[in-house]
């Protein structure tokens, strides 16, 4: 579509302070491809209808939130409108009483803690950057980080969410209170689709009360075997873990603890992980970059980070192998068995990625690119090869979006 017949339709749509061009546009790059125009739509009403245009224009729509985790994914192969969501930022409904709130997605995660602190309350979300990621942001990506030992993943706290479809409809999944189970749970379906099959647009979560005491622990071990060891031992000890992770940047492997909960078990705790640490060889050390330092941003991409995932119980195995490959930096959640290594400098990124995903694969699991630069991804699927359930992916996607119109081309299979 011409862009100034573009520019024209969506004028009647958002007005002409919310309708990003020229310049403006580029914020809004996605691995080195800028779209035709941008708009900021303020309700859900105007999503709805920049959508049901886009639909009938067969437009290539990326929804965006901050843009932290954008440069996760392939390549899009259309990419016309960036639909920013920040300006849907408000708090809609909030039971202190029932532990429920709901928010629409372009509300910051700092910012809906920060409010919910006078209550004594928090969402149990742990992106990272938790400054700039938004409610709709953490939800496409399944963004957590090394506090869902404690808190649990994205979809698991979610128990309502409402999208717009791909040809501008309007549709509500889950409900407002935790015992909601008619149909159904379409919650988890957009909970990590990377909006490639609806654009969130507001979420209800089960919220937790907030910890009244925390401490941060590190302690260093020579090998990745007795620090894998103490993480086990102190998750099943159920001692009052808040986050949990294991950091190497060469020589020894650094685990970082924090504990959270009412003082009593915060300080039970203190001691039972102290033994626990000491009993496996561990020495008490300082903290050298915290996760969310150390984790580059994936629309930030330098080098090579690939995220591999194995079972827990390969975690050591898999840090022994991951270190003949020489990355930077690797920072691994043990709990989950999930492990992000980083190679500042990749002078053959494509090989290097390849290694880890035959790595992971030799263990049982499953390894993708995680942030690179965008030459590498006109050569390699960043996902990796296709799994038995794609075809699956396919079809819902299909029946979801059926033009296309949403992320084209940037997940599975490039679809």
């Amino acid at each position: 579509m011409r862009q100034g017949a573009l520019e024209a339709a969506l004028l009647d749509v958002v007005g002409e302070e919310e309708l990003v061009t020229g310049e403006g546009l580029a914020s809004y790059t996605v691995d080195g491809r800028q779209p035709q125009v941008a708009v900021r739509p303020a309700s859900v009403g105007q999503v709805s209808e920049v959508m049901a245009l886009a639909h009938r224009l067969g437009l290539g729509v990326i929804p965006w939130g901050s843009g932290t985790m954008m440069g996760l994914g392939n390549i899009p192969t259309r990419y016309n409108l960036a639909l920013d969501l920040r300006r849907l930022d408000q708090l809609v409904e909030h039971e202190p009483a029932d532990l429920t709130l709901t928010v629409q997605a372009g509300m910051t995660v700092a910012r809906l803690q920060e409010m919910l602190a006078p209550h004594e309350q928090m969402i149990p979300l742990d992106p990272p950057w938790p400054h700039q990621a938004t409610i709709g942001g953490t939800l496409a990506a399944a963004a957590a980080g090394p506090a869902r030992c404690s808190l649990g993943l994205p979809r698991d706290v979610t128990i309502g969410i409402k999208v717009v479809m791909a040809d501008g409809r309007v549709t509500k999944a889950g409900g407002k209170v935790v015992k909601n189970v008619a149909g159904y749970d379409l919650c988890k379906l957009y909970v990590g689709s990377m909006g490639t099959l609806a654009v969130i647009v507001e979420a209800t979560f089960k919220l937790l009360p907030l910890p009244r005491t925390r401490e941060t622990l590190a302690f260093a071990f020579p090998t990745p075997l007795p620090a894998w060891q103490a993480a086990m031992e102190a998750w099943r000890r159920h001692l009052a873990l808040g986050s949990l992770y294991l950091q190497w940047q060469g020589g020894p492997y650094t685990l970082v603890v924090r504990l959270t909960g009412i003082q009593e078990a915060v300080d039970r705790s203190l001691s039972a992980l102290a033994a626990i640490a000491q009993g496996l060889g561990g020495e008490t050390t300082e903290v050298k970059e915290r996760w969310e330092e150390a984790m580059a941003s994936p629309a930030e991409a330098r080098g090579l980070t690939m995220k591999l995932s194995v079972s827990p119980s390969r975690v050591p195995a898999c840090l022994e192998r991951l270190a003949s490959l020489s990355p930077s930096l690797v920072m691994a959640m043990p709990l989950a068995g999930i492990c992000y290594a980083r190679w500042d400098e990749a002078e053959q990124p494509s090989s290097l990625a390849r290694k880890a995903m035959e790595l992971a694969g030799s263990l049982g699991g499953t390894a993708i690119i995680h942030a690179c630069e965008a030459a590498l991804k006109e050569h390699v699927d960043v996902f990796g090869p296709l799994p038995p359930s794609f075809h699956i992916m396919k079809a819902i996607k299909e029946r979801w979006d059926p033009k296309g119109n949403l992320s084209p081309g940037r997940f599975l299979g490039r679809w």
